[in-house]
């Protein structure tokens, strides 16, 4: 895995082998950190030339309505034109994380594919398929 972006809320990296990128939340951000990762993950896109994503929400807790809705309207239309393809989301067990990804997903544009996993093989297996 190359590193592409770090903070002590997230990681970006890049999985040279399956060429996917890997979003890990690792605590709950704030408003502005969750934007900045999500800006982040378009660059990440951009700069390794892949839309297939890998999104690990186990430790994300639940998005903000404000936040959900600046993805929904503003952040998705950013990533689709980075090449956003495909995203495999490794949900937890917490039922409010679930339901607050879940509601975020349901509203964005419909351009790409994505489903939900319990773990990571599982997650890269769907996503490097055709």
């Amino acid at each position: 895995m190359q590193n592409f972006f770090g903070k002590d809320f997230v990681n970006i990296s890049y999985d040279k082998v399956n060429h996917v990128i890997v979003l890990k939340w690792i605590i709950s951000p704030t408003s502005d950190e969750y934007r900045e990762a999500l800006n982040s993950l378009v660059s990440a896109m951009e700069h390794f030339k892949t839309g297939k994503v890998i999104a690990n929400t186990i430790y994300l807790g639940t998005i903000h309505p404000r936040d959900q809705q600046w993805s929904v309207t503003e952040w998705f239309q950013q990533a689709v034109k980075a090449g956003y393809s495909k995203l495999a989301i490794i949900i937890p067990d917490d039922l409010f994380t679930q339901m607050s990804v879940e509601d975020t997903m349901n509203s964005a544009d419909s351009s790409f594919l994505y489903a939900y996993f319990d773990n990571m093989e599982t997650a890269v297996e769907w996503l490097i398929k055709a």
